[in-house]
């Protein structure tokens, strides 16, 4: 190295500051995408307005036109009995999902529980027990919908108020690397009221 050349002015300690500077970044770019995909979150349920409930069904309030609300089905509460919805589910992401489970807490279960999710044979939803069997695991490419069915359980024992839910936590797999729980958004609401409910019909 000549004398009065400055060090970092050298062919190789140039070349490897570059080089170290293209490692740091490829390895920051690496995390991102690493952290990235364990928060991908691709199922959606609000996009179809194919959905309905089951048998058991004691009102069905509809919103205001312009309201930017959901229809509320309100079943009849009849002790022991579940109550289900079927809706339409989409994989909106770019990579293939298997949806396995519905994730359920049951330590902190309350009077209205998501606790099954079934899968559906029918072409549009439809929460016929006819149609519905047990979920293993369905794969939804990009873009798939398929039709699911959620039972709920109704306990008034837990409670003498209003209780709503419009969302299900569901469990899937992607990438083979993957698995995580998403909140899934429901296009319409449950309400069980275990006080001034509709009447049990014989």
């Amino acid at each position: 190295m000549d004398e009065g050349t400055p060090p970092w002015r050298h062919p190789l300690r140039r070349a490897a500051l570059v080089a170290g500077a293209v490692a740091a970044g490829a390895a920051v770019a690496a995390a991102v995408l690493f952290v990235w995909l364990g928060t991908y979150a691709p199922l959606d349920a609000t996009r179809s307005t194919d959905f309905a409930p089951g048998p058991g069904l004691g009102a069905n309030v509809q919103p205001t036109f312009g309201s930017g609300g959901k229809p509320v089905f309100i079943p009849v509460y009849r002790k022991g009995r579940p109550f289900d919805t079927a809706f339409t589910l989409e994989n909106t992401g770019r990579f293939a999902v298997t949806v396995l489970e519905l994730r359920t807490e049951t330590q902190n279960a309350g009077p209205l529980t998501a606790h099954a999710v079934l899968a559906s044979d029918a072409a549009t939803a439809s929460a016929d027990p006819a149609d519905l069997h047990a979920l293993t695991s369905l794969r939804l490419e990009p873009h798939d919908t398929a039709i699911l069915d959620v039972r709920w359980r109704l306990d008034c024992t837990r409670s003498s108020g209003e209780t709503t839910a419009d969302h299900v936590r569901l469990r899937y797999r992607y990438l083979s690397l993957f698995t995580r729980t998403e909140s899934v958004e429901l296009p319409f609401a449950v309400t069980l009221r275990c006080v001034g409910g509709p009447p049990v019909n014989p």
